[in-house]
């Protein structure tokens, strides 16, 4: 348990938060052994007193607990890993289910949580005839201009909503896009009801995305939609509504672990 952290580490441009997740690091090897602020500086070559202080800031966060007179791992750290965990495997399912699907196993598509008025891309399966131009994993887009984003804004309350976008300013990234919010409330008023978002060359010209949301992929209450995306010059009324059938399937797919993953989502 030699694990000597410098105490201006150069490669470090927080050395704090350095020596914070050194501190978790050495309390794992402990394995449920109480360690007291004496034990963890020893064990890490740092004083005594910036080690205590550390201690107590993550004792207070809850990733670790007092235990007599020494410290162990504490609960936030289960917390934390389960809605890690949770998202890795329902991720997997995604990429599965897509690829068993009928039609979007051809397509692009993509998985998108809602972050204040924006959506992040959380995943991105590129299909055998996968559309090149558009959003990557860890990317950013005005929620109002995407399909995910309106389908995420549409499980919200009505009011909610109306209070969330209250005195925003709209982006746009194209000439479609939605900018008035009274017109975006009304957008996702109709999306609401027949249960999938459309953006209609809304973010990207010639390029159209349906989506839908999902329940029960995270631990929180983080709103969470799949979407996928094609040119605009393809989609008549017969694809559209395959690809919702599958987009659906998929759906529930993720909200239901026990359903049969060896069927097809677009199948039946």
């Amino acid at each position: 348990m030699e694990t000597t952290v410098s105490a201006s580490d150069p490669g470090s441009l927080v050395p704090a938060v350095t020596r914070a997740v050194a501190i978790l690091d050495v309390l794992g090897e402990a394995e449920g052994r109480p360690l007291s602020v004496s034990e963890i500086a020893r064990a890490l070559g740092l004083p005594k007193s910036s080690t205590g202080n550390l201690c107590a800031s993550l004792e207070a966060a809850g990733m670790i607990t007092r235990n007599g007179t020494g410290f162990g791992l504490g609960r936030k750290l289960v917390e934390l890993g389960g809605r890690y965990l949770s998202t890795v495997d329902q991720l997997r399912d995604f990429y599965e289910l897509c690829r068993r699907s009928a039609h979007i196993s051809r397509e692009t598509a993509r998985v998108a949580v809602l972050d204040g008025l924006d959506v992040l891309y959380l995943a991105r399966y590129d299909g055998t005839q996968p559309l090149r131009l558009t959003a990557n994993i860890g990317d950013r887009f005005p929620a109002n201009c995407t399909a995910t984003g309106k389908a995420i804004l549409s499980t919200l309350d009505p009011a909610v909503a109306e209070d969330r976008l209250r005195g925003r300013t709209l982006p746009a990234l194209s000439e479609r896009s939605i900018t008035s919010v009274p017109a975006l409330l009304q957008d996702l008023a109709v999306s609401r009801e027949r249960g999938y978002a459309i953006d209609d060359e809304e973010a990207t010209a010639g390029v159209l995305c349906l989506s839908v949301p999902v329940t029960g992929f995270r631990t929180d209450s983080a709103p969470f939609a799949i979407s996928v995306t094609v040119l605009k010059a393809r989609l008549d009324d017969e694809f559209r509504e395959a690809l919702l059938k599958d987009l659906r399937a998929i759906a529930a797919g993720m909200e239901n672990p026990m359903l049969p993953k060896g069927m097809s989502a677009g199948g039946g």
